[in-house]
């Protein structure tokens, strides 16, 4: 259930920001103004004497419990669901009322299995009354509507046998498409997901090189690989800084950007309210200098993967052509979109409909290698 985040939150969001939770959680209004005065710990006898955005808080819940909630009150448009310049930043290549719906619904939980083959996990899962639906494409995903178990005191999940991860995420892995043997570098790693994918599609055989600006995520990283039992990975600390001792060193770099978070509004509604096109501009100074400075870190003939969980043209394909226009050794490399088997230019956005996932971006682009090395 959506619990408000008063400090971050302009007043205006309020009233959309309780009308998204709910359509989502397909509550009456009386419900959910009860559960907000519960979270809030305060009654709406207080109202005159509270904070102007408290007192919002409960305005939006008063109307919401006068109407009767969603069973006799019209649904918000569309445009009340998304910030008013949400279109300006989007490319959507569908209705604005087809994106909102999707951003109203909740994704389902989705892993990846981490052994094969994976017929014997799916079983296992569905022998405790869950139900289990691999992905057509990407064999080793598999969703899971919305379980009422903690996957996380199972003995599948504490044994390294699963990893909660979305579809579009382990789509990223099949963009990169590392080979057994090979040196990865997942630049901007965070906790580790992407890290113990490539290890995963390495068949443990070469080696993953995470790094983040927190090292606390890099222990957390290293945690999550005893787990899954993968021996060939190595962490450090990186500042986005450039790497005069790590230069062409990389048969594969991943950078999986720090981004507006755009394309998991699904699962946090409430981020929608709390970013301004200003917040996305300065994003994308980040973006483009991580991006480069990484990049110096490929061998010539390797591959760079550009990745954000945006949907955001500003931060996707234009971070991709700045790079590309100011780095002339580098070249978009086509592929398959891994979800949907559609040929692209070597960009691709995800989008929810594709599988239910969350709206990721990926671009794959390869380093010429020099004269004398081709072929």
């Amino acid at each position: 259930m959506l619990t408000p985040k008063l400090d971050n939150m302009h007043e205006p969001a309020w009233i959309p920001l309780l009308l998204s939770a709910l359509l989502m959680d397909n509550l009456d209004g009386p419900e959910l103004c009860r559960h907000w005065l519960q979270s809030l710990r305060i009654h709406a006898g207080t109202m005159r004497t509270m904070p102007p955005k408290y007192g919002s808080a409960l305005r939006a819940a008063w109307l919401l419990e006068r109407i009767g909630g969603r069973r006799s009150a019209p649904p918000p448009g569309p445009h009340a669901l998304v910030p008013s310049w949400f279109l300006r930043e989007c490319r959507c290549p569908k209705p604005l009322p087809v994106m909102v719906d999707w951003l109203q619904k909740r994704p389902p939980l989705w892993f990846r299995i981490q052994v094969s083959p994976p017929e014997p996990v799916i079983a296992e899962l569905e022998a405790l009354d869950l139900k289990v639906h691999p992905h057509s494409r990407l064999h080793q995903a598999v969703s899971i509507g919305h379980p009422r178990v903690n996957l996380m005191t199972l003995p599948v999940f504490q044994e390294g046998r699963i990893e909660v991860q979305d579809l579009a995420s382990q789509a990223i892995g099949a963009v990169c498409a590392p080979r057994s043997g090979q040196r990865w570098w997942d630049a901007c790693a965070g906790a580790g997901g992407k890290t113990l994918l490539l290890a995963q599609l390495m068949n443990g055989r070469g080696t993953v090189t995470a790094s983040d600006i927190q090292e606390a995520k890099l222990t957390e990283t290293l945690r999550r690989a005893r787990r899954a039992g993968f021996s060939n990975i190595n962490t450090w600390v990186w500042k986005g800084k450039s790497l005069p001792d790590r230069k062409a060193t990389y048969d594969g770099v991943l950078v999986d950007a720090p981004c507006s978070g755009s394309g998991t509004w699904r699962r946090n509604p409430a981020a929608r309210w709390n970013i301004e096109p200003a917040d996305i501009i300065r994003m994308t100074e980040l973006q483009q200098n991580l991006l480069a400075n990484a990049a110096t870190g490929l061998k010539p003939g390797g591959i760079l993967v550009y990745a954000t969980c945006s949907m955001f043209n500003r931060e996707n394909e234009s971070v991709v052509q700045s790079f590309l226009a100011s780095h002339p050794d580098f070249k978009l490399e086509p592929f398959n979109n891994p979800l949907t088997g559609d040929a692209t230019n070597g960009m691709v956005q995800f989008w929810p409909w594709d599988d239910d996932c969350d709206a990721l971006f990926a671009a794959r682009m390869r380093r010429s290698a020099p004269a004398s090395h081709r072929t």
